[in-house]
């Protein structure tokens, strides 16, 4: 799904208004398929024409550029013609690109079962693609759960298979993630980059926080991946305050507590709703923006914790929790994080499997949840959040899938 900015126009030539800080392009789900057979059935994934010779009916065949409806994924020819239409139109005209993940294709041909070398093909190809599309304009990559290989599943960081999920995405994107950041990525699949003088990219892994991934737990274990990596927001929060940024955070599965872990989920919540250290009188928001994809919907939805959870108004006590103390003050095993990992300065210690299954703490299903409405979900958080805790002192709104993109 493609998403451009409603200030621009049909060549995106009008400008930006006074209080707009950035002009981005939404990118998320190309879901490449290089096995895209043009005149194929949609029964087979549109990878195989029919076999019948006597099938007349070419209107339920797939055309060059795809099929509506069909649960097929993006020929190689959808994808060059979008890249040309954006050289064409927005090169050059706007700030930076988000690319919220899933480029690899579905696995549902069980005909034709995926590969971990296929999806790094298919990420290739479409980091070519945008580079050819925008030049120069920064491109923020993101790791989606059709990006890994079995589909939703991808271990802890260290494991040698996320290591080499991770190294392998990092090649095909191809000098989008920053130096700097590269052992980070290699570590857990998250990472930041400075977009201009004032904004802060964070590419956040959801894999860590999605139920669907049965290879890690919820994030209240003191070694779960989940909550290192809200360890590593919090962090990167403070850096960015620290030195007069704010933020923008991407994601591929929006959070949701029907998509996270519900320790994951508040953990978030609590997390970006909350500005760390307190900022002065005057200080701008910290987190402009939150931005996903994989939910194939346009839509707003208002994210925070529960109760018990979040921070009160005006509070003169220190109720920070262990690991949230650790990162503000570097100490114990998340400040060995920051200055061995997250600082780049070391490598990374290998792991092996663990049953997390047998250690979950928040009880919640090991599988997907059972899939709902999503504009029910949707109400349903805006009454939790909104309505039930007026009290909130802050709260975040995220983006999902967006037509939106002006910051």
């Amino acid at each position: 799904m493609l998403s451009t900015n409603s200030l621009g126009g049909d060549k995106g030539e009008r400008r930006l208004n006074n209080t707009a800080v950035s002009r981005f392009i939404h990118i998320t789900d190309l879901h490449v398929d290089p096995n895209y057979v043009t005149g194929a059935t949609a029964y087979s994934q549109c990878h195989r024409r029919p076999s019948t010779a006597g099938h007349s009916d070419d209107s339920s065949l797939t055309g060059e550029f795809g099929r509506p409806n069909a649960k097929c994924d993006s020929p190689l020819s959808l994808i060059n013609a979008t890249s040309e239409y954006l050289r064409r139109e927005w090169m050059g005209k706007v700030d930076f690109v988000m690319w919220t993940g899933d480029s690899g294709r579905h696995d549902n041909d069980a005909e034709l079962p995926r590969t971990l070398d296929e999806i790094i093909e298919q990420n290739s190809i479409a980091a070519r693609s945008m580079k050819h599309a925008f030049g120069a304009t920064p491109i923020i990559p993101n790791v989606g759960n059709n990006d890994v290989s079995p589909h939703n599943e991808l271990p802890g960081p260290g494991h040698k298979r996320a290591r080499y999920t991770f190294q392998q995405l990092a090649n095909a994107w191809d000098g989008l993630i920053p130096l700097d950041q590269i052992s980070t990525f290699h570590y857990g699949g998250y990472f930041a980059r400075d977009l201009g003088k004032k904004l802060t990219a964070l590419s956040v892994n959801t894999m860590y926080w999605y139920r669907a991934n049965a290879k890690v737990g919820g994030c209240k274990a003191k070694d779960s991946p989940g909550l290192a990596q809200l360890a590593w927001i919090r962090w990167q929060i403070r850096r960015a305050r620290a030195r007069g940024r704010d933020i923008i955070i991407l994601g591929h599965v929006a959070p949701n507590l029907d998509n996270y872990r519900p320790t994951c989920y508040h953990g978030y919540a609590r997390t970006v709703a909350q500005i760390v250290p307190p900022p002065g009188p005057d200080s701008p928001p910290l987190i402009h923006a939150q931005l996903f994809g994989h939910s194939n919907v346009d839509a707003w939805a208002f994210v925070g914790p529960d109760a018990n959870w979040a921070l009160p108004a005006n509070n003169t006590v220190d109720t920070r929790l262990w690991w949230e103390k650790q990162v503000d003050e570097e100490d114990g095993q998340f400040g060995d994080l920051i200055r061995g990992i997250w600082s780049d300065q070391q490598t990374i210690q290998s792991i092996e499997d663990r049953d997390w299954a047998l250690m979950e703490d928040d009880h919640s299903p090991v599988g997907p949840a059972v899939p709902g409405d999503f504009v029910e979900t949707l109400l349903r958080e805006y009454e939790r959040v909104v309505m039930q805790t007026p009290r909130h002192p802050r709260l975040g709104i995220t983006t999902i899938s967006p037509s939106c993109s002006t910051i």
